[in-house]
């Protein structure tokens, strides 16, 4: 048998032990303990502030936000300012920046020596899409129409997109390289802006748009156009009768994604805390009713998929843009 004062050393020593343990699974779920930095790569007003601005609000509405956000603008470059921003705050848990798919594009183009390797990818959170756009009056019926037309001859149809390189123009390579068409050959003609693009369409300057679906949809409904794809993984419930990619015997899906990024070595506590945040977010009501709003569609994937799926879309990039001479790497 233990004697007394033993017996009360070992119970001390216990207790002690608790109060210890307990003490530090409370400091490492003390976060955030100050206001995080949301840093959208763009300026106040589009579409990555607007993304800023409805998590905020869901967050807010849904009594989910810790601590308020200060929402700090990395707009130009095609969003180099918020990736250089990253780095530099290297093991920062503080600061998380929205982004799309620049990050993979501008290191691929040369225009910056830091990709998605550099920075912590913590979720991927919405996406638009693309489409195939004519005039209500054009001779393409359908999607396949113009791709048998490209296998013919790919020098025989002009697109019209916003920029390149972009999700526009992957959305005219992909399918016709799934084809068989010889895509380099494509001609492609480079509009200012979205609206600019749509324009030239109505105007007759180019046959066929790729562009984002919200520039599309109400053309559509105005029946001033016909829109001929989406580059959804399947049917939207808003235009039921468009075909995907898929229902057409095509395996491409091309998704206009935002995501969530953090520094490199971002603290895991923070990493955790946001992966777990994002995913109680997307579920909300008021969330849901924003990406009505904003006419957006709900992509989550957690920072592991995300970061999987990075790498993909980086290699799909890279081989399509190889071989039409658009790669520069820069070295770090």
């Amino acid at each position: 048998m233990l004697d007394k004062t033993v017996r009360v050393a070992l119970v001390t020593f216990a207790a002690a032990t608790l109060l210890m343990v307990a003490g530090q699974g409370n400091a490492q779920q003390a976060y955030p303990t100050k206001p995080v930095q949301m840093v959208p790569a763009g300026a106040p007003g589009g579409g990555l502030d607007i993304h800023a601005r409805a998590i905020e609000q869901a967050l807010t509405a849904e009594k989910m936000l810790d601590k308020p956000f200060t929402v700090i603008h990395k707009g130009g470059g095609g969003g180099n300012l918020l990736t250089s921003y990253l780095v530099n705050q290297k093991g920062n848990g503080y600061v998380i920046g929205i982004n799309s798919n620049r990050i993979l594009l501008n290191e691929l183009m040369g225009t910056i020596e830091y990709g998605f390797k550099d920075v912590t990818p913590i979720v991927r959170l919405t996406t638009e899409y693309n489409c195939w756009v004519v005039r209500a009056d054009s001779k393409y019926k359908t999607a396949l129409d113009v791709l048998a037309d490209l296998k013919k001859d790919p020098t025989s149809v002009t697109f019209g997109v916003g920029t390149v390189p972009s999700n526009d123009q992957f959305n005219t390579l992909l399918p016709a390289k799934q084809k068989g068409v010889d895509y380099g050959k494509i001609k492609i003609v480079v509009f200012d802006a979205g609206g600019d693009a749509m324009a030239k369409l109505l105007g007759g300057h180019v046959p066929i748009l790729s562009t984002g679906l919200s520039e599309a949809v109400t053309q559509a409904e105005a029946g001033k156009v016909r829109i001929l794809s989406v580059s959804a993984a399947s049917k939207l419930d808003r235009l039921p009768n468009v075909p995907c990619w898929k229902d057409l015997g095509i395996d491409v899906a091309i998704y206009h994604w935002r995501g969530i990024y953090g520094p490199p070595e971002m603290p895991k506590v923070a990493y955790d805390y946001w992966n777990k945040k994002f995913a109680e977010m997307v579920k909300t009501k008021t969330w849901k009713e924003l990406l009505d709003k904003f006419e957006l569609f709900d992509a989550f994937m957690p920072g592991d998929e995300f970061t999987k799926m990075l790498a993909r879309d980086n290699e799909t990039y890279r081989e399509l843009l190889g071989p039409m001479g658009m790669l520069k790497k820069v070295k770090k």
